[in-house]
């Protein structure tokens, strides 16, 4: 019996250009500690996110930790089930929100 080949995903990009193919259950887990982390932290910041996920999540390599994070969130941004939202002190930095389409989506992480 042969092994069946691994399930993949393509990620997409909110300006519209293709985003990065990787292994399906990498991409599922990424996405649920993301959107877990935005849900339930106040205001969180895109560096906020990074610094959690190098502690919170094994890896080998640190920079390949944050690029993965900052291509499932991109995805998840193309999707429509998070969004950046401006910060009212200062229109140069954003915090991330999880969407009503999240929240649909994901109910259990929420």
């Amino acid at each position: 019996m042969e092994d069946e080949p691994e399930r993949t995903i393509t990620t997409l990009r909110p300006d519209g250009k293709k985003g990065f193919t990787m292994k399906k259950h990498y991409y599922e887990s990424l996405s649920m500690y993301i959107l877990s982390k935005v849900s339930s932290e106040e205001n969180l910041t895109l560096p906020q996110l990074l610094e959690y996920a190098q502690r919170d999540l094994p890896c080998d390599s640190e920079s390949m930790k944050s690029w993965y994070i900052l291509q499932v969130k991109l995805d998840l941004e193309a999707r429509d089930l998070i969004r950046l939202a401006k910060l009212p002190y200062d229109p140069r930095s954003f915090f991330l929100k999880v969407t009503r389409k999240g929240k649909k989506h994901f109910p259990a992480v929420l």
